[in-house]
């Protein structure tokens, strides 16, 4: 019976272990949050894809299910552990209120189910020195736990929070127009200084994303919202329009190179970060290993187009936008070859139809 009690006990701690890899590790994800996430992102995205008109309600509503089942499970499985841990020693090491007797799992559940959330009713309580530390160490791990699911889902709706002002702020920019046509327009009307500046923030935004992305893998991307403005989809697809542009501007003016490299390696880094969460080890071994195609140099070449003729009508324009191939052509070509396996893969991954890139309308 002892072999019962150690091993509820290993289970209660596995179970602690978890809880604290996702919550408190910055670098990890606890194997049955993690589990709990593909389970019900797949099941959301399943539903969508059979019922297109809820589609977006189904998906709206993974992030918090994933964030609730987590939590439930936690609480479950350590209150099952405290259980088995104490079964075997009820009548010896704790005190039954008359009528109790015999004593039976259930008996041990129940104690458990007061111990955890540091109840306890007073009808079951321990005597012995092993059953006081064991009830010690479920009321202990069970407050550290809930203490840390509350911080938890304090501080993801905080990040949520961040990305939709980052989703927001994409949306407002663009105005419904492709990534490439803002960023000509940007530099048209604002000059270079002014389109670094745009860059450099753009740049900010997605370094925040990234590390939400990193820190909360429980649910950064799969808090979806059911308003367009609000998904990240739109927003990252922009991005790497803008930052295909910045990189064929740059190879022209100079003075546009050094931002637009910041910009397309926050993207890129961006992308293999959720890539690596969420999509799998195949698409994430094709971004580690860009193969770029003649239809992503045609992309460029396109992109190269609609600026010639976006910035050569601007009046007393002079940004240097030709058709001479430098390192930072080359550098578009392979962005475009990323930005599209990163898009086919999270189109994939939500069960969703990937619009078409701007330089694929053109």
């Amino acid at each position: 019976m002892v072999f019962v009690s150690v091993l509820g006990l290993l289970f209660a701690v596995l179970v602690v272990c978890d809880a604290a890899a996702t919550v408190l590790h910055p670098d990890a994800e606890g194997l049955l949050a993690g589990s709990i996430r593909k389970v019900v992102w797949r099941t959301a995205a399943f539903a969508s894809a059979r019922l297109p008109r809820a589609a977006r309600r189904m998906l709206s509503l993974a992030g918090p299910v994933i964030l609730l089942a987590t939590f439930v499970v936690w609480i479950v499985l350590l209150t099952l552990g405290l259980a088995v841990a104490v079964w075997p020693t009820m009548e010896e090491d704790f005190k039954l209120q008359p009528g109790l007797a015999p004593v039976t799992f259930l008996d041990a559940l129940y104690f458990a189910g007061g111990t955890v959330p540091v109840l306890g009713y007073g009808d079951i309580t321990p005597v012995s020195t092993e059953g006081q530390l064991v009830s010690l160490f479920g009321a202990a791990v069970g407050f550290a736990l809930f203490t840390g699911m509350a911080t938890y889902a304090i501080q993801v709706t905080s990040g949520v929070s961040k990305r939709n002002r980052f989703t927001l702020a994409v949306h407002d920019d663009v105005r419904g127009l492709g990534g490439v046509t803002v960023f000509a327009e940007y530099l048209a009307r604002d000059g270079v200084g002014e389109t670094r500046a745009h860059c450099r923030s753009w740049t900010e935004s997605l370094r925040e994303i990234d590390e939400m992305v990193h820190r909360y893998p429980l649910v950064a991307f799969t808090y979806r919202s059911r308003r367009d403005e609000y998904d990240p989809e739109p927003a990252l697809r922009r991005l790497a329009e803008i930052s295909v542009a910045a990189l064929v501007a740059s190879g022209r003016d100079p003075a546009l190179r050094a931002s637009a490299e910041s910009l397309c390696r926050a993207l890129v880094r961006l992308q293999r970060t959720i890539a690596g969460t969420y999509f799998g080890k195949h698409v994430a071994r094709r971004l580690a290993d860009p193969r770029p195609t003649e239809d992503d140099r045609r992309a460029v070449d396109t992109v190269d187009r609609m600026l010639t003729a976006r910035l050569d009508g601007s009046p007393g324009a002079d940004h240097g936008i030709g058709r001479e191939h430098g390192d930072e052509h080359d550098r578009a070509v392979e962005t475009v070859h990323l930005c599209r396996v990163f898009l086919e893969g999270l189109h994939e991954w939500a069960r969703t139809e990937a619009p078409p890139q701007e330089w694929e309308t053109r």
